[in-house]
């Protein structure tokens, strides 16, 4: 077995930083394969082959059926122990993806709240030169360009409140592998997500439509992880439709009561959809569709944890040409209202 590993690790290419390039893998696998049916049909045909001479070759055809099915054998067997090898060796891939992710994660929340900090701290003087500036003006008689002044300023003071709030998000990112459970409003989640990716649907032409039942129990639940999911869902949303380069394209985002006990959040595209073998394959790790380069295979497996971390169902309904919808159910017990 050990000498078998060696031989292995021979035939296999290279790391190429954290996992070996796939193609690379799937190559190595084959020769793999047909070495050792190689090396097994070798082990099967001499012995029989000794058999047959000291038999004098009698019974030929017996012999040379035989050796027919013994060479079918060994090749099933061969691909079955490659195949085996070759899922071990995905599982390996996605067992070390899983245990780095959360450090990736904290990483990005430390860096998301000092960049969050940094930039406060010149808002913050921004903002009160900024009103100083308002106060003087105001005080001051009237002058050329009076209310040109008063415009730069309100422009000033609104981009200061727009940079603001998206450092408060990038805060509340940060937080998010710190689990908080309380009550979510969920409809005002939405909203804040949509704002997050407001101007990537803006530029790409895509409608945002919001039909969202006001009655709705509030889940107790963690904010940030929640926020993760939907930014995750909608931005794959508006990749899909850019990609299609339809210029009528819409997200619906819509929530419901169903029961006593579930909140429903529906999010759906009219995009291209999806084919019922990638459906299958959409929550595993490292798989997209997405060209080299611009996506990691990761969004939809951390949306499917965090949504069994927290309690809750994902399903997903998609039809070729007629988009996709993710249907996500919440649980909202008696006790936590």
């Amino acid at each position: 077995m050990k000498k078998c590993s060696l031989w292995l690790e021979k035939i296999l290419p290279p790391p190429r930083g954290n996992f070996m390039i796939r193609a690379d893998l799937d190559k190595g696998y084959r020769r793999f394969s047909r070495g050792l049916s190689l090396i097994l049909t070798i082990l099967v045909l001499v012995p029989m082959t000794i058999i047959a001479i000291v038999s004098n070759y009698q019974q030929v055809t017996i012999f040379i059926l035989c050796a027919l099915v013994a060479v079918l054998v060994v090749f099933q067997l061969s691909e079955a122990i490659t195949d085996h090898l070759r899922e071990a060796g995905l599982k390996r891939e996605q067992f070390l993806a899983r245990a780095e992710q959360p450090n990736k994660l904290a990483s990005i929340g430390r860096l998301a709240a000092g960049v969050a900090h940094e930039i406060n701290n010149p808002l913050a003087i921004i903002n009160q030169q900024a009103g100083l500036i308002q106060d003087i003006q105001e005080m001051s008689p009237d002058f050329p360009h009076k209310d040109m002044v008063e415009e730069s300023l309100a422009g000033i003071q609104n981009g200061v409140q727009r940079c603001k709030v998206i450092t408060h998000r990038l805060l509340g990112f940060a937080h998010q592998t710190k689990v908080e459970m309380e009550k979510v409003d969920i409809n005002a989640l939405l909203y804040e997500a949509v704002d997050f990716l407001a101007e990537e649907a803006s530029y790409n032409q895509i409608g945002m439509e919001f039909i969202l039942d006001e009655d709705i129990r509030r889940p107790r639940s963690d904010h940030g992880e929640l926020l993760q999911i939907f930014l995750n869902i909608i931005a794959n949303a508006i990749d899909a439709l850019a990609e299609g380069g339809g210029s009528s394209g819409r997200i619906t985002l819509s929530s419901k009561q169903v029961g006593t006990e579930t909140v429903r959040i529906c999010i759906a595209d009219n995009g291209p959809g999806m084919t019922t073998e990638v459906q299958k394959h959409i929550f595993d790790p490292f798989f997209t569709t997405k060209e080299t380069g611009r996506g990691t295979g990761l969004g939809l497996s951390i949306v499917y944890g965090l949504i069994r971390k927290l309690g809750g169902t994902v399903n997903v309904v998609s039809e070729v040409g007629k988009g996709t919808e993710f249907e996500i159910d919440l649980p909202v017990h008696q006790e936590e209202e």
